[in-house]
């Protein structure tokens, strides 16, 4: 039998009758025996979103681009040093994920095709599969970003398009991007009007209205197709019922930005975030305060990343405690410093951090994205490894979990950067109509000491476009979106490659190269060599 797809074996082998025989083994699960009620189709589509996930993005985008260091546990990564073969297990593993997720989509349409539902079950049965043909959707979508060399060119290769159930022994070519942007199109025409939108408060977990809309603005965008893309983002600000998340902290003796605060005290964070430092320590307590899991003292934007609240997300995957431990992909144990830091931030990234936004306005990233017990160095441009740690916080546990954290995919930030290059695209730069009011709108709410963050003036649209690039770096970090935007945006920006401090990269021994430029090959991932072996697979340039 010739070998088939390899990322289909395990689930051929599982639940296939296409298999090697074709013989019906006594107790076998297959479709005709689990496909036979509503409830189970439903439980089905939960398997399905468990399968569905971006860590692997997400830990591509920081080690390929500009947003790591080697942490103090001193592990060197190949990725992080730009060693990117077809070998390489971070493109293997988004390959297989999301291939693994779209199985589940064609297993449960499939499946459902063998039940009829009632004129009751009707409505709920049609909801189950617009869920699974969006997931679908964005898997597809997923690979895409990430496989082809150009999400603008509908003729350029894309990957496998996959909307079916294969046999063990198929090959699938790679469709070009057309052909599998029809697919995704036709999945979210379905999946828009079918589905039943979820309500209640984890209503944001499941595919929703906010997430069609929000995914078909990221997706025009990459398409480089601007008046669709902002008709959806100014859809998703219209109706979302959403906010941009305010950042405003009362508790006295909080640090400025600018500040560098050395951990002190036994309950300096460095092995624990429930120990009040006490007023022995009033700025230690002051972070503190606002640190916690659950704390009254916290603003609505730090409380949206330790899960306590919705906030501005408009879509996110849910990991319970014990499920998905992501924080251990940066920190081992916890994002304090005693917690075996894998990755910690780049210099370049925290320095942006460290600065005002203008008119009194403090950015409070710099206090929620990095931990208490993190060590900033005097010296940079001499630190070394151990010296300076600067610990990332932006998935700092929920309540019960030091490493879990939801996955946030859909943000309303994001909405209003989509929305602010479209504008740019069109000539609409500046003034209280244009891209710089939008800008400022996101940095205003990140601001959290009062203050009027001023209006940005752009000369024009590169300088336009270098600020959503910038501003887009800071909020979007550590979410999957820094080597997509380096890649999509960076020379209309007039950026010219990945910005790793030259200390970092020493401390990192990832010195050859130190960066690289946005038309290198290596922003767009190979194919993997395993799916090669068994599926002959054109390659992406730079991979031969």
């Amino acid at each position: 039998m010739k070998k088939g797809i390899l990322i289909f074996s395990i689930f051929a082998m599982l639940f296939s009758c296409s298999d090697a025989t074709d013989i019906l083994q006594p107790g076998e699960l297959n479709d005709a025996r689990l496909f036979t009620s509503i409830n189970n189709i439903e439980l089905f589509l939960t398997e399905t979103y468990d399968r569905l996930s971006t860590e692997n993005e997400i830990m591509a985008s920081s080690l390929l681009t500009d947003e790591v260091a080697m942490g103090n546990s001193l592990v060197s990564n190949d990725t992080q040093r730009f060693f990117v073969l077809t070998t390489n297990g971070f493109a293997a593993n988004i390959w297989l994920s999301h291939y693994n997720t779209i199985n589940y989509c064609n297993r449960l349409i499939r499946g459902a095709a063998l039940y009829t539902p009632t004129a009751a079950e009707t409505p709920r049965y049609n909801s189950i599969l617009a869920q699974a043909r969006a997931i679908r959707a964005f898997s597809h979508f997923q690979l895409l970003t990430y496989f082809s060399t150009d999400l603008s060119n509908d003729a350029a290769l894309g990957v496998m398009k996959v909307d079916f159930v294969p046999a063990v022994d198929q090959d699938i070519p790679r469709s070009t991007n057309g052909e599998v942007f029809k697919l995704i199109e036709d999945d979210l025409a379905f999946a828009e009007a079918n589905l039943i939108n979820p309500t209640g408060a984890n209503a944001y977990k499941f595919v929703s209205l906010n997430f069609i809309k929000a995914f078909k603005s990221r997706m025009y965008l990459y398409r480089k197709d601007y008046p669709k893309a902002l008709a959806s983002a100014n859809d998703v600000i219209a109706s979302s019922g959403l906010v941009l998340s305010t950042s405003t902290v009362t508790v006295a003796n909080f640090p400025l930005t600018s500040a560098t605060v050395v951990p002190s005290g036994s309950a300096n964070g460095a092995n624990t975030i429930n120990v009040d430092p006490t007023s022995d320590f009033p700025v230690q307590r002051a972070l503190y305060l606002v640190d916690q899991w659950v704390s009254a003292s916290s603003p609505m934007y730090r409380r949206m990343w330790v899960d306590a609240a919705q906030g501005e997300i408009l879509f996110a995957l849910d990991k319970p405690i014990n499920r998905t431990n992501f924080s251990s992909r940066y920190n081992t144990n916890g994002s304090y410093i005693t917690g075996a830091p894998l990755y910690d931030m780049g210099r370049t990234l925290f320095n942006l951090y460290t600065q005002p936004l203008g008119g009194g306005a403090e950015d409070f990233r710099r206090w929620c994205f990095v931990d208490r017990s993190a060590t900033i160095s005097a010296t940079p441009a001499t630190a070394t490894r151990t010296s300076e740690t600067i610990v990332i916080d932006k998935y700092p546990g929920k309540n019960g979990g030091h490493t879990a954290n939801d996955l946030k995919v859909f943000r309303l930030s994001e909405i209003y950067f989509i929305k602010a290059e479209c504008l740019i695209r069109s000539g609409m730069l500046n003034g209280s109509t244009g891209a710089a009011d939008l800008i400022r709108q996101v940095r205003q709410a990140r601001s959290y000491t009062g203050g009027v963050v001023p209006l940005p003036v752009y000369a024009n649209a590169t300088a336009a476009l270098a600020d959503v690039l910038l501003e887009r770096r800071k909020e979007l970090s550590f979410e999957g979106h820094r080597y997509i935007d380096l890649k999509r945006l960076g020379a209309d920006a007039g950026v010219s490659g990945t910005d790793r401090d030259a200390q970092d990269a020493i401390n990192s021994s990832a010195t050859n190269p130190v960066n690289i430029n946005i038309t290198d090959y290596r922003f767009t991932l190979p194919i993997p060599q395993a799916e090669i072996n068994v599926n002959p697979l054109v390659p992406n340039p730079g991979y031969n």
